[in-house]
């Protein structure tokens, strides 16, 4: 067996990443990015959720709103065009998926698509289970709404496939292309 030592003496084998020392790096402009792909991800969900909403005969600006219910309790997801809880819940819900995006580019540190996509599944699933499925579900206005889970799911893997644009983001902050 063939194996290297590092500095702190942990072994490796030859091919084998040090995915600690990859995942302690600062990398501002990966950071922004990932920001960047977690907004327009973001997007990409509610315009999903929207038809997926219109198709089940409820109102298509209904994930815009739900964000809203945060702060301004039920009536924001009353029927209409209601700017202010429209603008309110995309804001917030624009702060939720670039922190969200910033995570996943600070834990992916590759452009290649195919292992972006396999990470996307993963953090749409993690959304799904842990923000949709858990932390929404501690707001009282959220939880009487009864968002069906089923649906929730797709929604949240197309928010976490669309992260995908983090190799296009990326290369517009860098300027260079990433491996």
């Amino acid at each position: 067996m063939n194996k290297s030592f590092t500095q702190t003496g942990a072994s490796h084998e030859p091919g084998e990443m040090d995915l600690v020392a990859i995942w302690l790096r600062f990398d501002l402009p990966r950071l922004i990015s990932g920001a960047m792909a977690g907004v327009f991800a973001g997007i990409i969900m509610l315009i999903f959720a929207g038809i997926l909403c219109k198709l089940g005969g409820l109102d298509p600006l209904l994930p815009v709103k739900v964000p809203a219910t945060t702060l301004f309790g039920g009536e924001a997801t009353a029927l209409g065009f209601h700017a202010k809880y429209i603008v309110t819940g995309f804001i917030i819900h624009s702060m939720v998926t670039g922190l969200l995006g910033i995570v996943y580019g600070h834990f992916t540190q590759t452009n290649r698509t195919l292992p972006l996509l396999g990470a996307g599944f993963v953090w749409g699933t993690f959304s799904w289970i842990f923000i949709f499925n858990l932390f929404t579900k501690s707001f009282l206005a959220v939880r009487t709404l009864e968002l069906p889970a089923g649906p929730a799911f797709f929604v949240h893997l197309a928010f976490g496939l669309s992260l995908v644009s983090i190799s296009y983001f990326d290369e517009i902050v860098c300027g260079r292309v990433r491996s």
